[in-house]
């Protein structure tokens, strides 16, 4: 038996599902949000850093009011070789769950709810959880890298989970207002320290083999404080169809995640206004189009270029690596925290990132797969 009715039922209450509720009810709307927890924000499965966009560039804007600490510049470093990119204000440490809270207020949400299945029924879709039976004329999919809606619908798509772990240990750093980027392999794993503020840091990574890299990087830093919180989740990485018949997905569901550094809560957002806009159009199928003519371009450049590097020989990766920190002053001038491939472009304009672009191409020649990868996205 049906447990309730909702003509918009979104699956999961993260800071996307919960922004996705606020723009929808202020079109007019009143959805309903399924959360399977017992509470907004717990647990946390994010490193916390966000650029300034996400407090400017929203219909809805967030205050700063979860804002921990403020963000002036990065380390960045492999094997052993490093370079400094100073911006001030170039970002900010939220407090999470803080943070998806603010977003949840005044919002319909049911919690303990968790999916089991989702099927078609009429023009709509019945939806079965552990606290019943649903029914949705419009179902939206905001439940994270293994959504269930994702699933169930059997959306398309081509994406890749990557592991991700992060510790929070009590300690200070001598630079309060940077954070620490180390590539396990440039431009694509990478390690992490990220002051939090008031003596903790945020020590993390997304790598092959998480445990095994935290443990080598803590030592290799001499990171002695006490492990005061483990948060762990998969990245998805890659593309995903995002709408079908009266469904739609949103954020990490639909993998809308910025490939270079796994950052996922201001494209989300964005693309929540967009399927908003549709929604309140009466065309569902307008997300999908907008989305692409917004962000398609930028996820395809970014994902080739990633996959280019994650596939390249160790001499070929420092030889990029070593390239892009020569060009340090060059990104701190150019570069944008949510689109990458304006620094890819900028550098390509110059002649003396001829050399390291051949040996790249060469690299290239002699990977099979990376050459049935370019002719296929071609």
């Amino acid at each position: 038996m049906t447990k309730k009715t909702a003509k918009i039922i979104i699956a999961g209450a993260g800071p996307v599902g919960c922004y996705l509720g606020q723009l929808l009810k202020h079109y007019g709307f009143n959805p309903l949000i399924l959360e399977e927890h017992s509470e907004v924000g717990k647990p946390v499965s994010c490193a916390g850093i966000v650029g300034k966009d996400v407090f400017s560039d929203m219909v809805l804007p967030p205050t700063k009011k979860t804002v921990l600490n403020v963000i002036d510049g990065a380390k960045i470093s492999y094997n052993g070789s490093g370079f400094l990119l100073k911006r001030p204000q170039v970002a900010f440490i939220i407090d999470r769950a803080a943070f998806d809270k603010e977003l949840s207020q005044g919002l319909k949400i049911e919690y303990n709810t968790r999916l089991l299945s989702v099927d078609r029924s009429g023009p709509g879709y019945r939806i079965k959880t552990t606290n019943g039976e649903y029914y949705a004329d419009l179902l939206i999919g905001a439940d994270g890298p293994n959504s269930k809606v994702r699933k169930s619908l059997n959306f398309s798509h081509n994406m890749k989970l990557y592991k991700g772990l992060q510790y929070r240990i009590k300690m200070e750093v001598p630079d309060s207002d940077r954070v620490e980027v180390s590539y396990v392999k440039p431009f694509s794993l990478f390690t992490w320290v990220i002051p939090e503020g008031k003596g903790v840091i945020r020590v993390g990574t997304i790598c092959d083999k998480p445990i095994a890299e935290l443990d080598r990087f803590i030592k290799e830093k001499n990171l002695k404080g006490e492990i005061i919180e483990k948060n762990a989740g998969p990245i998805p990485i890659g593309t995903c169809q995002l709408v079908k018949d009266n469904a739609a997905l949103v954020g990490d569901a639909a993998c809308q995640i910025k490939p270079i550094t796994s950052g996922g809560i201001y494209y989300g957002m964005k693309s929540a206004e967009l399927l908003a806009e549709a929604i309140r159009e009466g065309n569902l199928t307008g997300y999908e189009r907008k989305w692409n003519d917004e962000f398609g371009q930028e996820i395809r450049f970014c994902l080739l270029a990633r996959y280019i590097m994650e596939n390249m020989g160790e001499e070929v990766m420092q030889k990029v690596f070593d390239y892009v920190k020569d060009n340090a002053p060059l990104i701190e001038r150019v570069g944008d925290f949510e689109n990458h491939s304006t620094v890819f472009w900028s550098l390509v304009a110059n002649p003396r990132t001829y050399p390291t672009i051949g040996n790249v191409l060469l690299e290239v020649m002699t990977k099979p797969r990376i050459l049935f990868r370019l002719f296929r996205r071609k």
